[in-house]
């Protein structure tokens, strides 16, 4: 598990994710009596910047499937050696 604001190989910065972050900083401004008495729930807003760094895959009964997965990084451009094109859309 990641804890970022960031996804799409950080290069859209998700609000919703920054504003979770944000949350939990003001409460950590007085921690002792904000987040260790009163509101220990507020860390439940730091599951909006949780992103998985693993896939799970599984059948009908609930049993774990392994799936050959390729991995790689992330690209802009596309096309043939020597005439590349940039990617323009999600």
């Amino acid at each position: 598990m990641t804890l970022q604001p960031y996804y799409s190989d950080r290069f859209l910065l998700s609000n919703i994710s920054m504003a979770g972050l944000v949350i939990l900083m003001h409460g950590c401004l007085d921690c002792k009596n904000i987040l260790q008495k009163r509101h220990h729930w507020m860390f439940y807003y730091l599951g909006l910047s949780i992103y998985p760094k693993w896939l799970f895959l599984l059948d009908e009964e609930n049993k774990e499937k392994s799936l050959q997965v390729r991995v790689g990084n992330a690209v802009d451009t596309v096309g043939q050696a020597g005439k590349p094109k940039k990617i323009t859309g999600f």
